[in-house]
């Protein structure tokens, strides 16, 4: 589909892209250069504080901790004390 480069050096994503990928007014687009073409990928913003949760090292403890959770290793205590005597055991 081809677009004017406008003012402010602007273009307007076409409605069937922004449709098909559900962009919404206000979303962030990552925009670079791959050899002579200009690419644009939408990304999510994440907090600062919440960055964590993203990192390969805790997704990787998060679908163990799924695994574990199906195959019902799991403990069920009452409260916190009965749950630190069975950590002492």
């Amino acid at each position: 589909m081809l677009r004017k480069l406008g003012q402010n050096n602007q273009i307007a994503v076409p409605k069937e892209i922004v449709e098909r990928l559900n962009l919404q007014t206000n979303d962030y687009l990552d925009v670079r250069v791959v050899g002579h073409t200009i690419v644009l990928e939408p990304q999510v913003m994440i907090p600062k504080d919440q960055q964590y949760f993203y990192t390969e090292e805790w997704q990787a403890d998060e679908r163990r901790a799924a695994i574990d959770i199906k195959t019902g290793k799991v403990t069920k205590t009452k409260n916190m004390k009965e749950l630190l005597e069975r950590l002492d055991r």
